[in-house]
């Protein structure tokens, strides 16, 4: 098994980064020996390094003979971090804390102090700089569903390598049925509104199929047989070649709909989908949202949390299911 870079080529790389940024026209080889007061071999092999094994967006211009470094923000978080790293690594911690369980949490809590640790060895920081206080950020959620350490790694290391045996105890299933057993072949996890879902093909099926990794209450492995389905291009896994609103899938479609008041100003500050187009109709007060949906009843159940700041809601699929809710919520008894 070949050994890892050596500490004083991690070191040299860290240097060349620290330095690429600071000149974004880009360095030579021979500037970089002088600037950092390594041998022209350490150099090449710290860029060698950065290149090849760190995927860095370092790239050499032959016309200039200037090494670049195209992407001022990347970093080696690890073996480098810098304070937006670190930031990333707390703002991650607080996001998980009431999605995951405690292991993986600590887990993420740990990566942070040790981050904390070496840039603070790096910078000679003083002992009350902030950092990795507890409680400098916290999160919380109204809608999630934890995730089980054991069953996301079992599933995080199957993803492309494994076909894998899963217990799945459906929630839509009849209270007291047992968990069933299906065969998969896993392809991709997705957090979505505080709950995380397994995308896989399902032998068992013989279809792809989705899973709510909460209900899951089993990973086995299936030895002696490999994934034989070709897993789709990265944006066509979870059914499409343009993802919309939603993990479920029912009557897919672009729904239009109108918010009024203090809902409409607030929505507009929220990311339902990445292709939705707002426009006020009138200004501040007025709101009109276009946004591409996988499943009618899924966005229906949104759209009844606005409650009476909703307006208008197209098309007619779509306002026959939030009028359908409504109805049956109206009819609740005392």
């Amino acid at each position: 098994m070949s050994e890892g870079p050596s500490t004083l080529v991690k070191e040299t790389a860290r240097k060349i980064l620290l330095r690429l940024r600071e000149v974004p026209e880009g360095v030579s080889k021979d500037e970089l020996v002088d600037t950092l007061g390594v041998s022209k071999p350490s150099i090449q092999r710290a860029l060698t390094w950065l290149r090849d094994v760190c995927d860095s967006p370092v790239s050499f211009d032959r016309a200039a003979g200037r090494w670049r470094l195209s992407d001022p923000h990347f970093s080696l978080p690890l073996s480098d971090p810098q304070g937006e790293d670190l930031a990333a690594v707390m703002f991650a911690a607080a996001i998980l804390a009431p999605l995951a369980d405690s292991e993986i949490t600590e887990r993420v809590r740990r990566l942070a102090e040790q981050m904390d640790a070496e840039i603070r060895e790096r910078t000679d920081a003083a002992p009350d700089a902030p950092g990795t206080r507890p409680g400098a950020i916290v999160a919380s959620v109204s809608n999630a569903s934890e995730v089980d350490p054991a069953v996301s790694g079992a599933l995080l290391r199957a993803i492309g390598r494994e076909v894998v045996d899963l217990r799945y105890a459906s929630p839509w299933a009849p209270h007291g049925q047992e968990a069933r057993a299906y065969r998969v072949e896993p392809w991709q996890l997705r957090m979505h509104d505080g709950a995380v879902y397994l995308r896989a093909y399902s032998l068992t099926h013989g279809e792809a199929r989705s899973f709510a990794v909460a209900h899951v209450e089993s990973v086995l492995p299936v030895e002696g047989l490999a994934p034989s389905a070709a897993m789709p291009a990265a944006r066509e896994i979870w059914g499409d070649a343009d993802p919309a609103f939603g993990i479920d899938y029912d009557r897919p479609e672009t729904a239009k709909i109108r918010v009024r008041g203090g809902v409409a100003r607030w929505i507009h500050r929220l990311r339902w989908h990445p292709a939705q187009v707002d426009r006020w109709i009138e200004a501040g007060e007025l709101l009109e949202r276009e946004v591409p949906y996988r499943s009618c009843r899924e966005l229906a159940r949104r759209l009844l949390s606005l409650g009476d700041a909703l307006e208008r809601v197209e098309p007619a699929e779509l306002r026959e299911a939030v009028r359908s809710h409504a109805k049956a919520l109206a009819e609740i008894g005392d």
